[in-house]
């Protein structure tokens, strides 16, 4: 004998759609307000320009360079260059910078050429030989300087003349930061002399 018809059989039943109860809905998250958003945009900025300002003041202020008030005498004679040194930061000295040039002012009552150089593992005082005091002798823009290191001027004249070099500055590059900053000797006065003639 068979079951009715819409009966299920035993052990059986049967699928029935699910019915969401009486109101409940979708859940919707409510939009931030224009207000609300223009706030987070302006602490955004704030929040940008704060760490842009930051980085500017850190990047353009390293520690100084060491200065002194000293003055240096040299003197030469025409023809031949007279070197003597105006920066020496000294053993104690635990940065590296990298040199981007270095200037060099003076007073003169003639004409002279002066060039900076960087003097390699060596200080100078004042001589007319400085590679017995330099491992090397160079153009120091885009060099190391270190506290092995020194920066000499060479003086050279034609004529005899006398100059008061003021003290030099030195831009340099250190990590992110970068300046340029006077150092060494306050300043030096040069006397380059015409040869001794022979009676």
């Amino acid at each position: 004998m068979t079951a009715p018809t819409g009966t299920s059989g035993p052990g059986r039943r049967r699928a029935t759609k699910p019915v969401r109860p009486a109101g409940l809905g979708v859940t919707r998250v409510p939009r931030p307000s224009f207000q609300a958003r223009g706030w987070r945009i302006t602490g955004a900025v704030a929040t940008a320009a704060l760490l842009v300002g930051w980085f500017t003041w850190y990047a353009m202020t390293p520690e100084e360079l060491s200065t002194t008030e000293s003055t240096i005498s040299a003197t030469g004679v025409v023809g031949a260059p007279v070197y003597f040194g105006m920066y020496a930061p000294g053993k104690s000295f635990d940065r590296t910078l990298r040199v981007n040039g270095v200037k060099v002012r003076a007073t003169t009552s003639a004409d002279l050429t002066i060039t900076p150089l960087l003097c390699r593992r060596g200080t100078v005082g004042v001589t007319t030989r400085p590679e017995q005091f330099c491992a090397e002798l160079i153009d120091p823009e885009g060099e190391r300087l270190t506290g092995d290191d020194s920066i000499v001027l060479k003086v050279e004249a034609d004529q005899p003349v006398t100059a008061v070099v003021n003290q030099i500055e030195i831009a340099y590059r250190e990590d992110l930061r970068w300046d340029t900053q006077p150092a060494g000797a306050g300043q030096a006065i040069v006397s380059i002399t015409g040869r001794p003639t022979s009676e």
